[in-house]
């Protein structure tokens, strides 16, 4: 397992060390910024395509992304009601990150490596499908909407245009048209999406790097009902519907590490783009990834994962 997170790591540290020494004069924010804008209108999209389209989605996968999506529902009310009306002392971009950071998990940059560590790769699509086909959709939309209704910004067009005019949002729309009319890109098409796709996922790892700092310790009490529904409820609650939708095995010990998997990176974006408070963001992350790591083995355990063949 530690060989396979070990870049991911890695990858984070290198963000890391870029705040500490800002390499030609390149300032961290400006860098995120940058990093930001290029993965929310290239690279994600492009990612979001070439894992839709680019191969079969296997028999039965029906139940992985309802399960997700019902999750992601309860986690969505929950820390909306913790955070809305329990903890009031917050400021609005506070709430706001912390519902999303509570809500959505990194599937495909966390969880899957963490999956095919302790499960085995023929669970992998698992975390692809319960991130793009149920995480993806939701956080484009209802996480847009609970940005846009926490956001500092003034907004010069309606919450349905903003929402449309997310070019992730639109990737899953016409990647799901294209599945269902048959449609297939050519080959070369399809070759720039995988090419551009890959690109995104250590960059998006690179960022939670650039965000990552300590100044946010003192408010460690404002992340911890997110912590806990995320990395503790949500996994429960996908245990309890993944069997009772006929869930068992490998596929039933994926869905729950993914389910219990850290904050989602792309929240940064969200929170950088929509004036949100990215330092707590980015506080919810860091400890996240730190319960996730630790707890992961456990669950697998639990669940009597059996360690993947070398």
């Amino acid at each position: 397992m530690l060989e396979r997170l070990t870049p991911i790591l890695l990858i984070i540290c290198a963000g890391l060390l870029w705040q500490r020494f800002t390499p030609g004069g390149l300032e961290a924010a400006q860098l995120r910024r940058t990093i930001n804008g290029l993965n929310i209108y290239l690279l994600i999209p492009c990612l979001i395509l070439h894992v839709l389209l680019g191969s079969p989605l296997p028999g039965g996968y029906g139940s992985v992304p309802a399960v997700a999506a019902l999750v992601i529902l309860a986690a969505l009310a929950l820390n909306t009601l913790v955070y809305g009306h329990l903890l009031r002392p917050i400021l609005p971009g506070g709430k706001g990150a912390m519902i999303l950071a509570g809500s959505f998990g990194n599937g495909v940059g966390v969880a899957l490596p963490v999956v095919i560590a302790l499960v085995g790769e023929s669970v992998g699509s698992v975390p692809i499908l319960y991130t793009l086909l149920a995480s993806v959709p939701l956080a484009w939309t209802l996480g847009v909407m609970v940005a846009l209704h926490h956001t500092s910004h003034a907004l010069v067009r309606p919450m349905w245009q903003e929402l449309l005019r997310s070019p992730p949002f639109a990737a899953v729309l016409i990647a799901m048209t294209c599945r269902e009319t048959g449609l297939i890109p050519p080959p070369t098409l399809a070759a720039t999406f995988e090419q551009l796709g890959r690109t995104a996922l250590p960059l998006v790892i690179f960022v939670v790097g650039l965000s990552l700092n300590l100044r946010g310790l003192s408010r460690v009490w404002q992340v911890m009902p997110a912590l806990g529904i995320k990395g503790v409820l949500s996994p429960l609650l996908a245990l309890g519907l993944g069997r009772w939708m006929g869930l068992e095995g490998a596929m039933l010990t994926a869905l729950v590490l993914t389910a219990a998997t850290s904050s989602f990176n792309v929240g940064i974006v969200l929170s950088d783009r929509y004036g949100l408070d990215v330092d707590l963001y980015a506080l919810a992350v860091a400890l996240s990834s730190a319960l996730y790591f630790a707890t992961a083995p456990l669950w697998a355990a639990w669940l009597g994962a059996a360690p993947p063949a070398l």
